[in-house]
């Protein structure tokens, strides 16, 4: 078994704001795809209104929760109550349906303005939070982790002050949003799915912590965030060539980790869940996206189409799927009750798993396979059918909880 337990930070304690969490992510999951036929329905919604409903009404959500969880767990660090996780998730929803309402256009006004602030101001005490629980670490051995999501969090900072400053005009328009977006996808979401997995995948499959892994941490978050931070320079001067070359950077220091947390995984005999696939599955997505994201900036393809062609398999197969293998696997404490109830509950969520979890990857192979045409929209279509299924068996877990505490 891994040397890192969930169970080791009580989460049994926490199940309303896991419940919580569950619920906002879900909402959003639901919201977003309405946002996508509104659009292609003809309402003015912009490209990148429909993207946020996802990168912060889902995986932003997320993130703020579970780094801070996952932060107390490795730095054996006391959670107090969780009032500020949701005082920070909730300035990042308001800030979300602001920059909705502001912007249901293409065009960036103030109310996009204070709805960036919203979302800046909760990602900086985010960070302040994480680097609280760092200094008073009582475990060394796993903390090293932590500072991915410190990093993480700077690259979100600069990411929504290049979406500002490209609203307002500062600057090449194409080359700020190329950064903007790299910043936010391969800063934010990936470092902070690098971080967690170390630890987070040999506890979903049941084998042991890398070692090796952790001792490259330091070497791995060093390459990636000077090389990341190159990229972005690189596209605000409008040098995608350069910044393809540089982002090769960065896929190299995930697979100094990625590479050691993988072996020990499939060399050990796991114990494959669907919470355990879906995570895997993901994980591999996001690589190959990363890489995809690369090769193609630096052959010379516009970085805005590469990112409108790859960002539904890096959202979906990558880290929603990632998300929501997480949350199947929390699926018992959103259950609550005894152990016969958290039996139950595994047992659900690996009900027809695999076949939800074919259903998202095919569905992703398809849209990467056609621009357009039918076969596209038979991908999205089979990865919103997958994707759904997942959520399907999380919802009634949330709606038990609740009843259990309100009764």
């Amino acid at each position: 078994m891994s040397d890192l337990s969930l169970s080791d930070v009580s989460l049994r304690k926490r199940g309303r704001h896991h419940t919580l969490a569950a619920a906002t992510v879900g909402v959003w999951m639901l919201i977003g795809p309405g946002i996508i036929l509104a659009r292609a329905l003809g309402a003015p919604i912009s490209w990148w209104t429909t993207v946020h409903s996802f990168t912060l009404g889902v995986l932003t959500t997320a993130i703020l929760v579970y780094s801070t969880h996952f932060t107390e767990a490795l730095t054996r660090t006391a959670g107090g109550d969780y009032r500020g996780v949701v005082t920070r998730v909730g300035l990042v929803q308001v800030g979300l349906v602001l920059l909705i309402v502001g912007k249901a256009g293409d065009d960036w006004g103030a109310l996009a303005d204070f709805a960036a602030t919203l979302v800046i101001g909760a990602v900086l005490w985010h960070m302040a939070v994480i680097r609280s629980h760092l200094r008073r670490s009582l475990a060394g051995q796993f903390a090293v982790t932590v500072p991915f999501y410190l990093t993480a969090g700077a690259f979100l900072v600069v990411a929504g002050l290049l979406g500002n400053f490209a609203g307002r005009g500062v600057g090449d328009y194409a080359g700020m949003i190329a950064g903007h977006s790299r910043a936010a996808i391969w800063g934010f979401a990936f470092l902070t799915v690098l971080g967690t997995v170390i630890t987070l995948l040999p506890t979903l499959s049941g084998t042991r912590i890398s070692d090796l892994a952790r001792r490259r941490c330091t070497r791995a978050l060093i390459l990636h965030g000077l090389g990341l931070s190159a990229v972005i320079v690189a596209h605000i001067l409008v040098e995608p060539i350069w910044a393809g070359i540089l982002q090769l950077l960065v896929v190299v220091a995930a697979l100094l980790i990625l590479q050691p947390v993988l072996a020990g995984v499939f060399s050990a005999g796991p114990t494959w869940s669907t919470s355990a696939v879906s995570v895997t599955a993901g994980l591999l997505w996001l690589i190959a996206v990363c890489a995809a994201d690369a090769v193609s900036t630096l052959a010379g393809a516009d970085p805005r189409h590469v990112t409108a062609l790859l960002i539904p398999a890096f959202l979906a197969a990558g880290l929603l799927q990632l998300v929501l293998g997480v949350l199947l696997h929390l699926l018992p404490v959103l259950v609550g009750g005894g152990r016969a109830r958290v039996l139950r509950a595994r047992a659900a969520a690996d009900r027809a798993g695999m076949a939800r979890v074919l259903l998202i990857n095919l569905g992703a192979v398809f849209i990467l396979l056609a621009e357009s045409g039918p076969a596209r929209v038979v991908g999205l279509i089979m990865l919103g059918l997958g994707l759904f299924a997942h959520v399907a068996f999380l919802v009634p877990a949330v709606v038990r909880q609740h009843r259990t505490e309100s009764s």
